[in-house]
C-alpha cells in the first residue's frame, strides 16, 4: 500500500521538478515513479481497489478490470512523459501486461471465475517478467493492481 508519507514526497518532488523546469520537458526515472504514485493517490485506486476487494473473491472481477484499466493509463501516460528509455520499455510492457489482465478480468463472473483465474495465472510468464523488472528496479515501492 502507497504511504500518505511517500505521496506527499512524491508531491513535492513533482511541485520541485514543475517549479524548475526539465531542460528536455520529459520527467527523470524517481519524477516518473512519484507521477505514477501521486496519479493513483489522486484516482484513488487503492480504495476502490479494497471496495471491491469482496467481489473479487466472489469471482466477480468486472469492477476491478475498470481499476486496472486506470492504472493502465497512468501506466502510458508516464511512459510518455519519462525521459528514461529503459522505463518506457517496462512501462510499456507493464501496460500490454495488464491490458490483456483486463481483457479477462472484464469478462470474470462467479460462474466463469475458474475460468479466468487459469487464464491470468498462463499469462504470468519469465519473459512477461524480465519486460517488466526494471519497473520493479526503478520504482520499487510501486503499487499494482493486476
Amino acid at each position: 500500500m502507497l504511504k500518505k508519507v511517500a505521496a506527499s514526497a512524491a508531491a513535492l518532488t513533482l511541485a520541485a521538478t514543475v517549479i524548475t523546469g526539465c531542460s528536455s520537458g520529459k520527467l527523470n526515472t524517481e519524477d516518473t515513479c512519484s507521477f505514477i504514485s501521486v496519479q493513483v493517490i489522486e484516482k484513488d485506486l487503492q480504495q476502490k481497489a479494497d471496495d471491491v476487494s469482496e467481489q473479487l473473491m466472489a469471482g466477480e472481477t468486472k469492477d476491478y478490470a475498470k481499476i486496472i484499466d486506470e492504472f493502465n493509463a497512468i501506466l502510458g501516460d508516464a511512459a510518455s512523459q519519462t525521459k528514461d528509455k529503459k522505463l518506457v520499455e517496462a512501462l510499456t510492457a507493464a501496460s500490454e501486461q495488464n491490458q490483456e489482465v483486463f481483457k479477462l478480468m472484464a469478462q470474470g463472473t462467479s460462474q466463469n471465475a475458474a475460468e479466468i483465474s487459469m487464464k491470468l495465472s498462463a499469462l504470468e510468464t519469465d519473459e512477461d517478467s524480465e519486460a517488466t523488472a526494471y519497473l520493479d528496479e526503478a520504482c520499487p515501492g510501486m503499487d499494482s493492481f493486476s
